[in-house]
């Protein structure tokens, strides 16, 4: 079912309708809220189309650096998956 959340970004109004529980719409909501105020303190002349697509590529790189550091933590757990199965066939050749 549909919920309706009413948000604010940038001083604005926005009805969101979305499967997700009202809590987090308006956590999502103050994120990009968070950066674009970020990115029009920073560049007063900027539009807001331009701030925009700055906070657009901002959130996107948010989203890499936590996808390359998945990447990282899958690889590590699985050379502890290998070096653990080494281990273990130690130990059993060390009680046989």
């Amino acid at each position: 079912m549909k919920n309706l959340v009413r948000v604010e970004i940038l001083g604005r109004e926005y009805t969101i309708r979305s499967d997700e529980g009202e809590e987090r719409v308006k956590k999502i909501a103050q994120y990009v809220n968070e950066k674009l105020t970020k990115i029009t303190e920073s560049a007063k002349t900027i539009s807001s189309h331009n701030a925009a697509i700055l906070a657009a590529l901002d959130i996107a790189n948010d989203y890499f650096e936590v996808l390359e550091g998945r990447a990282s933590l899958v690889q590590k757990v699985e050379k502890m998956e290998r070096q653990t199965g080494r281990l273990i066939e130690i130990i059993d050749s060390k009680i046989q």
